[in-house]
């Protein structure tokens, strides 16, 4: 699914977003705040901007079992009003608990000492990060055309092929934390191993493995153990097995910044910026405490609480007095 999903978007890049509530949101954050900020120096430098993504669970108070607005006593089955039809059932990875509600996407600036955020996208709790990332990527390069973004910081939710490859079609380098689950060694890969002549053979028997050919989507190169393994006693290994071998040209691996380098984990550490923002966006500006039934409400407090994270950051920058405000105040 994402695969089709990148190549759908690099097919429609120059298509106009739907001019929906979010996106006149995002245009407010843009104009009023962002860009300022930008000539201002406290967001980075829009030639060579660094951001990080990342996605965070917000509850929502509307029931998932709905209203009732018949008359009937005890249980029934008569239609209900949902208050949030928009919320689903999602999975809080970081609290290991099911939750009703909505994911909400924060770019940060992750050259902003004070944590800015810069666009922010609001899906169903019950969409997976991999998909979320792809299109919400999409719509931050045509929110802002003046910025050049050179890194992006995701964590390992993000870690799959078609994602990388998007990111590199827009120029941008990747900077992902690697997903265990997809890349941790195959249980065979103890019974494999290279000999002097760079051939894969089995380490009990030495018998050479059948190569497979290439999946091309994956960037992997797919081996089966030997036929000569099903009447073996060395290993408990049979013909049937696989092992796959990454390719030079796996995007998870050749990027422009080598993975583990001391400048990839400096640009991955940065990827915190998001976490403080969303804590502040909900613990400090009460978003996620507050009694909202619906979608459209709780994105609207979303927003007014990105927008007072960037006027905290100008009085820090410039104080501003009450006479400031009121001129008619200096002059009594």
């Amino acid at each position: 699914m994402t695969s089709r999903l990148m190549k759908r978007v690099i097919r429609y890049e120059d298509v106009p977003l739907p001019y929906n509530m979010e996106s006149m949101l995002n245009d407010i954050l843009k104009n009023v705040f962002v860009l300022p900020s930008l000539a201002m120096g406290i967001l980075g430098d829009p030639n060579a901007f660094y951001t990080a993504d990342d996605g965070t669970s917000v509850p929502t108070n509307a029931s998932h079992y709905g209203k009732k607005v018949c008359t009937c006593q005890g249980k029934c089955t008569c239609n209900r009003i949902f208050l949030d039809p928009s919320a689903s059932w999602g999975w809080d990875s970081y609290r290991e608990v099911y939750y009703y509600g909505h994911t909400y996407h924060l770019f940060t600036a992750c050259d902003s000492k004070y944590d800015l955020p810069i666009h922010i996208k609001c899906v169903s709790a019950n969409r997976h990060d991999s998909i979320t990332g792809i299109f919400a990527l999409h719509e931050l390069l045509l929110l802002y055309p003046q910025i050049r973004f050179h890194s992006a910081a995701f964590d390992s939710a993000y870690d799959n092929t078609p994602f990388y490859q998007l990111l590199n079609h827009y120029g941008i380098v990747p900077i992902i934390d690697l997903n265990p689950r997809r890349t941790s060694s195959e249980p065979s890969s103890d019974y494999v191993c290279y000999d002097d002549k760079g051939v894969l053979r089995t380490v009990k028997c030495g018998e050479k493995m059948r190569n497979w050919g290439i999946i091309n989507n994956s960037f992997r190169r797919k081996f089966l153990f030997p036929v000569k393994c099903d009447n073996c006693d060395l290993c408990p290994i049979n013909s049937s097995k696989t092992y796959y071998e990454k390719t030079i040209d796996n995007p998870h691996f050749s990027g422009t910044i080598v993975r583990g380098s001391q400048r990839w984990r400096m640009l991955y550490k940065r990827r915190t910026t998001t976490e403080r923002t969303n804590d502040r966006i909900k613990y400090d500006f009460k978003v996620k405490s507050a009694r909202c039934h619906s979608r459209n409400i709780r994105s609207v407090r979303t927003f007014c609480a990105a927008f007072c994270c960037y006027i905290d950051a100008w009085y820090n920058e410039n104080p501003v007095q009450l006479a400031d405000v009121f001129p008619l105040l200096a002059a009594a």
